[in-house]
């Protein structure tokens, strides 16, 4: 069974742990993008003689605006992998994955330099369907037209990474901790 490189980054995980997304479940990438979460009370703000956000408000709305442009890629990519390759996991239900240690390092220097703190990496297995898309291959979260994401989306699930390139590995079904590899 193959061993795959996860980075923990909300709650630290213990050996034989198990992720499943067999039954339906999804990741918390699905969670934050695609839950409504805290939004501004735009029928209010927009009644106000003034229009003026308070900083707090303008990072909102900008946290919002993220959500939504991420949203709108996630459906756009969950659309066409529905369509053409409906046994490839669904990147809102499943374990987000590296083939490598080194690759899971490079994905831990991308989060770090993002704000994500990585708090440990772990090896999983995984008894369900697996994918290995090239990230760089991601529709655009710019204004671009739906028609171009769809075309991007298509570009991604039908181009899977090659095995010496960084990749992002979908882990669907089952997927269980074997060892925790390293706390940072």
């Amino acid at each position: 069974m193959p061993v795959f490189y996860h980075l923990v980054t909300r709650q630290a995980v213990h050996e034989r742990q198990v992720f499943d997304f067999s039954d339906g479940r999804t990741n918390a990438q699905a969670r934050v993008i695609l839950g409504r979460g805290e939004q501004l009370p735009w029928d209010q703000i927009l009644k106000t003689p003034r229009l003026a956000l308070t900083p707090t408000q303008t990072t909102q709305l900008r946290g919002d605006r993220d959500r939504q442009v991420h949203a709108l890629r996630e459906t756009v990519l969950e659309l066409v992998r529905l369509r053409d390759h409906p046994d490839y996991p669904s990147r809102l239900a499943c374990l987000f994955a590296a083939r490598t240690y080194d690759h899971a390092l490079a994905w831990r220097e991308l989060f770090e330099r993002e704000g994500r703190h990585v708090l440990q990496m772990v090896q999983v297995t995984t008894t369900g369907p697996v994918f290995a898309g090239d990230a760089r291959l991601l529709p655009a979260t710019d204004g671009s037209a739906v028609s171009v994401k769809l075309a991007q989306a298509k570009r991604y699930w039908d181009t899977p990474a090659a095995k010496d390139q960084l990749s992002e590995v979908l882990l669907g079904g089952r997927s269980v901790v074997t060892r925790v590899v390293r706390t940072f």
